[in-house]
């Protein structure tokens, strides 16, 4: 591992091992490391550097912090590890560099081997998680921003620890953990769950007299700091040893973990031109616990990149939810939105529920998934949302978990809920994300067709990649190829289509959701001679009122079909949804406005 921050900070490369003595430099470098991989912005790591105001010369001195970073590393054999990226910069982590993630891996795999029944498995991952770290974490480091994340960090070592001493319980092994057991029942006195545990040992080992006056201890530390008795397992573990001589093992064995979703699709390989939205995302978002429970909700038009934006900053914000990540696109393939209690009953399954006991009806699955995943740190990513009824039964009651949400329409009937809005790609962005997946040179071979195709494309990263797909497929053809058969606006959305990927039917799925009203001026603005839509709008619709003509404006603005802009001419189609429109045009009749209109 290059970098290891269970314990104190320290750096590994070139055959030697560094601890980090400036200061400032170590609170940088610790910021970074606890988002590897994930844009820092500057103002992030200016909070963590000064406790109170930053002062004005902070920019500066994050600069100066970062450039002694990268020779130190340069130093170590490891150059360009820090890349500078707006707002702020980024430490590029490989597979097995830092320790955190190592101890992540390994406490899934453990998990996964205990609700699997393979207690040697679970055992041996979650000890050689626990044996990766040195001490308390960032121990050395100070920042009071820097402590609450280390404190949260310790806090999940010592529930991995609880985890692997239920799994040595279950194994048998009960003297084997009794001496670790009243060294950790000292130093976390009013842990109930290590005090079960030093019980169910000491009675495992022979030793229930030992157990009955650790039960006595326990007792008397709860009134003294708490003024409360014991839990209902530290007193059925009593009345177990008081009647048996010992703990009923199978009776009062712990139940097994509650399930862990991992419902996220594949991390995106390259997300461009998103840096600002997802640090945003991920603020937002990385406090796991906080109430009420923070949600973030993504708009903006089809093939934008909402989802692809969803997916990565679930994936980058799945150590503040160790508890899982649900995952569910409500918008389902016939083109008709899930329904709220269908979304409960593949959630509730996912948390662990056996099928045949999910309730039926609405009110009773969203109280009982409210009630599974209460205090639990769980992201709940609700992807292709059509209205907010569909949210609602679906946000958590209590603190402790986060949802992520993705529309095409801007859900303001969800409170409280932060805001971010997608715009298509400029050029240069665009580009960019074409190289991602045919590389440089052969976009460099031709920059102005690049460009033209870029722009073909309206800079939605949807058309991109299947434009990318194409040219990745067919080698043999050049950018302005390509470029050349998109400019022929009767086969643009033809082209626009590979490998399931197809620009046509993500926008037949909005066209389809529009009441008839607003269908029928959608198709009507296909025979428009540009993409400026005159004002007023009354007679795009001959024969229909102009109230109705301004609501069914008002719904396409909504679906983001119809764009708004400032100036003379508000409203604008992009070049895709025009080509589309003008197809709907030929293929519907638009001669009954008043009929639909009604």
């Amino acid at each position: 591992m290059r970098f290891r921050i269970l314990g104190p900070l320290e750096i590994s490369g070139a055959g030697r091992t560094l601890t980090v003595t400036a200061a400032r430099q170590r609170v940088v470098l610790s910021t970074l490391l606890l988002d590897a991989n994930c844009v820092v912005s500057a103002a992030q790591l200016a909070d963590a550097l000064w406790d109170h105001e930053p002062p004005t010369t902070a920019r500066g001195q994050v600069q100066i912090c970062v450039s002694a970073l990268r020779k130190t590393l340069a130093g170590l054999g490891l150059p360009d590890r820090i890349i500078t990226r707006p707002p702020g910069y980024l430490i590029a982590v490989s597979d097995g560099d830092l320790d955190l993630h190592y101890f992540d891996r390994l406490v899934l795999a453990g998990q996964q081997a205990l609700a699997e029944s393979r207690l040697d498995d679970a055992a041996e991952a979650l000890s050689g998680a626990l044996a990766l770290w040195r001490g308390a974490a960032l121990a050395g480091v100070e920042s009071q921003a820097l402590r609450v994340a280390a404190t949260r960090l310790d806090e999940r070592r010592l529930a991995v620890t609880e985890d692997w001493l239920d799994v040595e319980l279950q194994r048998g092994r009960h003297q084997h953990v009794v001496g670790e057991l009243r060294e950790l029942v000292a130093t976390y006195p009013l842990r109930e769950r290590l005090h079960a545990q030093h019980m169910r040992a000491l009675s495992g080992a022979g030793r229930p007299a030992e157990a009955l006056a650790a039960y006595r201890s326990a007792r008397r530390t709860f009134l003294d700091e708490l003024g409360l008795e014991p839990g209902g397992e530290l007193r059925r573990l009593e009345r177990a040893i008081l009647t048996d001589g010992r703990a009923d093992e199978p009776a009062e064995a712990p139940p097994p973990p509650a399930a862990v979703p991992r419902l996220l699709p594949a991390d995106p390989a390259e997300l461009t031109g998103r840096d600002g939205p997802l640090a945003l995302i991920r603020a937002t978002l990385a406090t796991s616990g906080a109430a009420p429970v923070p949600v973030v909700a993504i708009s903006g038009p089809v093939g934008v990149g909402k989802s692809t934006l969803a997916v990565r900053a679930a994936h980058a914000l799945a150590p503040a939810y160790p508890d899982g990540q649900l995952y569910l696109n409500l918008l389902g393939a016939d083109g008709r939105p899930v329904p709220p209690e269908a979304a409960l009953g593949r959630f509730l399954r996912a948390l662990g529920l056996p099928g045949a006991t999910v309730p039926a009806g609405l009110d009773e699955r969203a109280e009982l998934y409210r009630d599974r995943i209460a205090e639990r740190r769980v992201l709940v990513v609700l992807d292709d949302v059509t209205h907010e009824r569909q949210v609602l039964p679906l946000l958590p009651g209590t603190g402790g978990a986060g949802v992520l949400v993705t529309s095409r329409r801007r859900l303001a009937g969800l409170t409280g809920a932060r805001s971010v809005h997608l715009d298509p790609l400029g050029v240069e962005d665009s580009v960019r994300l074409l190289a991602s997946a045919l590389g440089w040179p052969r976009l460099a071979a031709d920059p102005a067709g690049s460009a033209v195709l870029a722009g073909l494309c309206d800079g939605l990263p949807l058309a991109l990649r299947i434009a990318a797909a194409r040219l990745a497929a067919r080698p043999h053809w050049t950018v302005a190829q390509l470029a050349g058969r998109l400019r022929h606006p009767s086969r643009r959305l033809d082209e626009l289509s590979f490998g399931g990927l197809d620009v046509r039917a993500r926008l037949a799925t909005s066209y389809a959701a529009l009441a008839p009203a607003a269908r029928l001026l959608f198709r009507s603005l296909g025979a428009l001679p540009d993409a400026d839509l005159p004002t007023p709008p009354a007679p795009w619709l001959p024969g229909a009122r102009e109230a109705d003509v301004e609501d069914a404006l008002e719904e396409l603005v909504d679906a983001q079909l119809v764009e708004v802009g400032v100036g003379p001419t508000r409203y604008r189609l992009s070049g895709l949804v025009r080509l589309y429109a003008a197809e709907r045009l030929a293929g519907e009749p638009t001669t009954h406005a008043p009929a639909e209109s009604a």
